[in-house]
C-alpha cells in the first residue's frame, strides 16, 4: 500500500481564518513591492469555505479594479492558491512581516 503525504497541514488551512489580519497585511506589502503602489484591497478576496473538502479557503472577488489589470489580477489570483495550496504558508508570512523593513525587500525578485 502506497500512502501519499500532502504538504499541507489542517492546521494551516484551518489558520486562514484565524488569521484574516495578518493575510491581508501580507497582501498589501507584496502589492506594495511587486507594483510600487498602494492598492485597497478590501473586498477583492472573501473567506471561505471549499464545497467538497470544507477546508478554509481565500476566494477571489475581484472588482474592475483588479480585472482591469492583467498583471495585477495574475500575480494576486497566483499568491491567492499558494496561501490556499499552503505553499505560502502562515508562518512564511510571518516572518516575511517581521523582516519588514528591515529586509528592504531586496530578497524578492518581480515575479511579473
Amino acid at each position: 500500500m502506497n500512502i501519499i503525504v500532502i504538504h499541507e497541514t489542517l492546521e494551516e488551512m484551518e489558520n486562514l481564518s484565524e488569521n484574516k489580519e495578518l493575510i491581508k497585511n501580507y497582501l498589501h506589502y507584496i502589492i506594495r513591492q511587486q507594483f510600487n503602489t498602494d492598492i485597497d484591497l478590501t473586498g477583492e478576496y472573501a473567506f471561505t469555505e471549499n464545497l467538497v473538502s470544507r477546508k478554509p479557503i481565500i476566494a477571489t472577488t475581484f472588482s474592475d479594479k483588479i480585472l482591469s489589470d492583467p498583471e495585477m489580477k495574475l500575480f494576486l489570483t497566483s499568491l491567492i492558491t499558494e496561501i490556499n495550496t499552503g505553499g505560502c504558508t502562515i508562518q512564511s508570512m510571518k516572518t516575511k512581516l517581521r523582516n519588514y523593513p528591515s529586509e528592504g525587500w531586496s530578497s524578492f525578485r518581480r515575479i511579473i
